[in-house]
């Protein structure tokens, strides 16, 4: 089952997020997906991302490095139809790189990179952020909720 087919928890029929068998087992971020629209969007924060005023965030952080953003996306990979996502063309090594390892997990969305005052700026109208313990500068990544069909 997945975040799409469970929404919410129904006592009645003893259904509820921690049925899930696959994919994400945390409830909130579970949530956050099932209400997901189309073009909605989702930040996946390095440890040190400031988090816009207003913006729900869930702290997965546990350590530096703990977990990681790609561990993160992967995840919302298994859940998450991802239409675009964006990310800081500061990051090094370098952005092609970034861009590489990005498009091996959402091999179908698009891609673009952008200043990270920009990024910044485009997380204000996110519908949440998922904070990492990820200490990579710039590592922060923003996708776009697609369709299914």
């Amino acid at each position: 089952k997945t975040a799409y087919e469970i929404k919410e928890c129904d006592w009645s029929s003893d259904v509820c997020s921690s049925d899930l068998y696959t994919g994400i087992i945390n409830r909130d971020i579970s949530a956050m997906v099932a209400r997901t629209g189309h073009f909605d969007r989702i930040v996946i924060s390095d440890a040190g991302f400031p988090i816009p005023a207003g913006v729900p965030c869930i702290d997965l952080s546990m350590g530096p490095n703990l977990p990681k953003v790609p561990d993160v996306l992967k995840m919302l990979a298994l859940e998450l139809p991802v239409e675009q996502f964006w990310f800081a063309n500061e990051i090094q090594p370098s952005a092609d790189a970034r861009s590489k390892e990005l498009l091996e997990i959402f091999p179908k969305a698009e891609c673009i990179p952008l200043p990270h005052a920009e990024f910044k700026k485009l997380a204000y109208g996110a519908v949440g952020v998922i904070r990492t313990g990820d200490y990579h500068a710039y590592g922060n990544v923003m996708v776009a909720s697609g369709v299914a069909y």
